[in-house]
């Protein structure tokens, strides 16, 4: 797992080389809601989200990045364009629960620049991914620990990220480990509540009228990010 940098244009542009919602009408008849842009608050470019026939996300686009997403039966193939030129290809292995245990990301057209991360479950919980690189040296090890369903930290080397969650509330669209494994095409980690803190920073969230989050802060000592949420509702 790489290192969280909440919002930031770097960890964006990062997902963007990668759960649905019911809501209610007023008849009370259920459909789904999925998110259909996520704009970064005061500044920042929108995210735009659409899906297939399946409910798929199958295209992001922000500003001059567009990324698709191609699915067949364990395998995730994620292609990010640039200006049309293809920026990154992500190839994803998938476990029987949907979960990936090899992921593969090329750079540019040649693919000769590449880091490849292999994952490890105890049932459907991670436990330890390794990470190698075309640039050679030691993979980068890190290894994860859970509590009542709940990834509660990672280690990498002696530095160790904590993780803590909103117990009276269910993971849903809009969280934000959700919203990384979504854009990035493939889910790693499937906690059973609502994030609150990664890292000392804590994230807070508000919710519509028919349960869905509108909005997601992060604070981190005297500084705060925003994301605003926009949902299709079939």
């Amino acid at each position: 797992m790489k290192t969280f940098n909440l919002f930031s244009s770097a960890i964006l542009t990062l997902v963007m080389a990668g759960i649905f919602n019911g809501c209610k009408k007023s008849n009370d008849k259920k459909t789904f809601c999925k998110i259909s842009t996520v704009t970064p608050i005061p500044t920042g470019t929108a995210i735009q989200l659409t899906y297939n026939s399946q409910n798929r996300l199958n295209r992001v686009v922000s500003g001059t990045s567009v990324v698709t997403y191609e699915f067949s039966d364990n395998t995730t193939i994620v292609t990010n364009l640039v200006t049309d030129t293809l920026n990154s290809r992500t190839t994803v292995t998938l476990n029987p629960s949907g979960l990936a245990i090899n992921v593969r990301a090329e750079t540019g057209a040649s693919g000769a620049n590449w880091n490849n991360t292999f994952y490890e479950y105890n049932g459907d919980e991670l436990a330890k991914s390794t990470l190698t690189t075309s640039i050679g040296g030691s993979p980068v090890i890190t290894t994860y620990s859970w509590s009542n369903h709940n990834m509660v930290s990672s280690t990498t080397d002696t530095t160790t990220t904590n993780f803590a969650y909103y117990s009276d509330k269910l993971r849903q669209s809009g969280d934000y480990l959700d919203l990384i494994q979504l854009l990035q095409g493939y889910q790693i980690y499937r906690t059973k509540n609502l994030i609150k803190s990664i890292a000392g920073a804590v994230l807070t969230y508000e919710f519509r009228s028919d349960g869905n989050i509108t909005s997601l802060q992060a604070t981190n000592g005297t500084t705060s990010s925003f994301l605003d949420y926009q949902y299709q509702c079939d």
